[in-house]
């Protein structure tokens, strides 16, 4: 799997040197008031960096925001094995005095 993902990542690098050699051309970005001469290349490839980093950083939230919720599940899990711990020994104590109870009496031979 790691063989399969350097080669595609090779590819990747690949087309994309191939394009920033095909778009070299300059263009003007105007954002508000500013304005910015830069090469298309570096312009598109900021665009998709930018948008890179806004995908990483809402993966990162929610991979985040999951971990803390398996976290308290954890918790939660613990807290209701010890409740279910606890009913089991009063439950089977329970039982114990009801056999108890229940034996009969032997007996006395007068």
């Amino acid at each position: 799997m790691a063989y399969v993902l350097l080669v595609l990542a090779i590819a990747f690098a690949f087309l994309i040197a191939l394009f920033a050699v095909q778009n070299s051309t300059m263009v003007s970005v105007n954002l508000l008031a500013m304005s910015l001469d830069a090469s298309l290349v570096l312009v598109i490839l900021g665009a998709a960096a930018l948008g890179f980093l806004s995908a990483l950083m809402l993966q990162l939230y929610v991979q985040l925001k999951m971990k803390y919720q398996l976290y308290k599940a954890h918790g939660r899990i613990r807290q209701l094995e010890e409740e279910l711990a606890k009913k089991q020994e009063v439950t089977s104590a329970e039982l114990a005095k009801q056999q108890e109870a229940a034996k009969p009496e032997p007996a006395s031979a007068d």
